[in-house]
């Protein structure tokens, strides 16, 4: 049966490597989210697939160029704008670069590690056996008091297929070397294999043109022209099915495909309805 995961990743935003700064190098630290603008397409309100710049929240943990917002800024609006780019080589970085994940680039969503195992048990978790259409929720814990807290959203991933891979194999599901998806993120985790075996999953998000039960993965965006401020994540708050103040670890509750469909497309609803629009796609960024 699908499930709807509220899935909390670090929600605190990365900045350039030094003050003042104009570059933020591949991390080698925790994970954070970036505020970032990238060329990509979008659905309008006809389900029309439209092109253009998008501004939005996400990961990515490879390079970025940076630059500050001016003040006064809205309330949990970013201080900082990213254009992601790539390394030249990508075979060849250092150890301890981050992979990305979920991973919205190229040319559909990505999902295949994070939560899915917990390495010193060497056990997988119930994230490594999501069904098809299953509605995962990517987003952050804001506030610390508990009346006050609530669910900042920046992905939303419907499950339309996956392919499975063993953690002592990972070499055995390379089998396109020019897609980059394998050298930005996959080899990041699995630079080589690991000395037990585990399977896991990497999950295909549906698309606008390959919707599964009508649902689709988006990220909530807008349209971005140079001189704009950036914007603060979706809110949710006092959400069926979502935990206000979750911590880090994921919340799934299974239900009927028509619940689910009820619930993904309130969510879309509601991401319209403030002003934001479903980015669908991402250029893989370009590299320098």
């Amino acid at each position: 049966m699908p499930s709807i995961v509220q899935f909390t990743h670090p929600g605190p935003e990365h900045g350039p490597d030094k003050r003042n700064g104009i570059l933020k190098s591949w991390n080698k630290g925790k994970h954070k989210r970036k505020f970032l603008i990238s060329s990509g397409a979008y659905a309008d309100s006809e389900l029309i697939r439209k092109t253009g710049k998008l501004a939005f929240w996400g990961e990515w943990e490879p390079p970025s160029m940076v630059q500050e917002f001016p003040k006064p800024r809205e309330a949990n609006s970013p201080r900082w704008l990213h254009q992601p780019f790539l390394p030249n080589d990508l075979k060849n970085l250092e150890s301890g670069c981050q992979n990305t994940d979920p991973f919205i680039f190229g040319s559909s969503f990505r999902y295949f590690v994070c939560k899915q195992i917990r390495y010193k048990q060497r056990k997988t978790t119930s994230l490594s056996k999501l069904d098809k259409g299953s509605v995962i929720l990517f987003g952050s814990t804001k506030g610390r008091r508990r009346e006050e807290s609530f669910f900042q959203l920046d992905t939303v991933f419907v499950v339309s297929d996956y392919i499975e891979y063993d953690t002592s194999k990972p070499a055995d599901i390379i089998k396109n070397e020019k897609d980059p998806y394998w050298n930005i993120v996959f080899r990041r985790e699995f630079p080589e294999a690991r000395d037990f075996s585990a399977t896991m999953r990497i999950y295909k998000g549906a698309t606008l043109e390959e919707p599964y039960n009508g649902m689709y993965s988006f990220v909530p965006s807008k349209l971005w022209s140079d001189g704009e401020k950036g914007f603060p994540r979706l809110k949710l708050q006092n959400w069926e099915f979502l935990t206000n103040n979750l911590n880090a670890s994921p919340k799934s509750t299974s239900h009927n495909e028509q619940s689910i469909q009820s619930f993904w497309k309130k969510l879309r609803d509601h991401s319209r309805e403030e002003n934001y629009v479903e980015g669908i796609q991402f250029d893989i960024p370009p590299v320098r």
